[in-house]
């Protein structure tokens, strides 16, 4: 199956909200996309806020699109990856 990087811009979101977030995520992928598989998520600071890439495994990336939205996550950039070294 496909494995995709989903980058979202999260602003100044904190540890709690992030976690709320992670939860809400989890509970729509299981009761609403149980062909998407997440692998792990990165949360960096920058200067703008909070940035989080995130690696799930789906059939494309309009189902990694549906559940963000559907999760109320940005999915600001979505990208196939190639190969992992």
């Amino acid at each position: 199956m496909p494995r995709y990087l989903v980058e979202r811009a999260l602003g100044p979101a904190d540890d709690a909200t992030l976690r709320r977030a992670a939860d809400e995520a989890t509970r729509v992928r299981e009761e609403r996309f149980p062909g998407i598989g997440w692998e792990r998520s990165y949360v960096v600071r920058t200067p703008e806020g909070l940035r989080a890439y995130c690696v799930y495994d789906a059939p494309d990336a309009d189902a990694v699109r549906a559940h963000s939205r559907e999760s109320g996550l940005p999915a600001d950039l979505i990208r196939e990856i190639h190969a992992e070294l």
